[in-house]
């Protein structure tokens, strides 16, 4: 019964992703490289997971209704800037906050990763008027500010 309700879940989840989204980037896990080096407890949740059966039903929702999938290498994308593409090799997985110690951007750490797999799916950000590198959330509102006419709604870039 558990089997049925992921795999109904997952028929789910896919539909609507599918039905919202033109574009889905997935990390490229090795989940046979995780589960061997993982601890017991891992294994048996890995084994559990089902990455494999999500990822093909995914896949056929997407490619259904034209739309598309990219499996991007997940290799250190929790540890490169999403701005300059340095790596931060003194990360641990209990650091919550990526700080690049190059350039000093820093961001909650999932999205940073999130941003690099866009970047490196071959997503390019949009223009961002009086674009200054944000180095903390309270920045992002800044630029938020000088990007959007908060009365009108409306972009404060004219086309050239």
């Amino acid at each position: 019964h558990i089997k049925d309700f992921r795999r109904d879940l997952f028929f789910k989840l896919g539909a609507l992703l599918a039905k919202e989204y033109d574009l889905l980037v997935l990390e490229d896990l090795n989940i046979k490289g995780l589960i061997q080096s993982g601890t017991r407890k891992r294994r048996l949740r890995l084994y559990d997971s089902s990455f494999s059966e999500l990822r093909a039903v995914l896949e056929w929702q997407f490619a259904k209704l034209g739309k598309t999938v990219l499996a991007v290498s997940s290799y250190n994308t929790s540890r490169e800037c999403f701005l300059c593409g340095g790596i931060n090799k003194g990360l641990t997985l209990e650091d919550r906050v990526f700080h690049c110690p190059y350039c000093g951007f820093t961001l909650d750490r999932d999205l940073n990763a999130y941003l690099v797999l866009l970047k490196t799916s071959g997503w390019v950000p949009p223009a961002v008027a009086c674009f200054a590198p944000p180095t903390t959330f309270s920045t992002l509102s800044w630029v938020e500010e000088a990007w959007w006419d908060n009365d009108s709604g409306s972009s404060r870039l004219q086309a050239g």
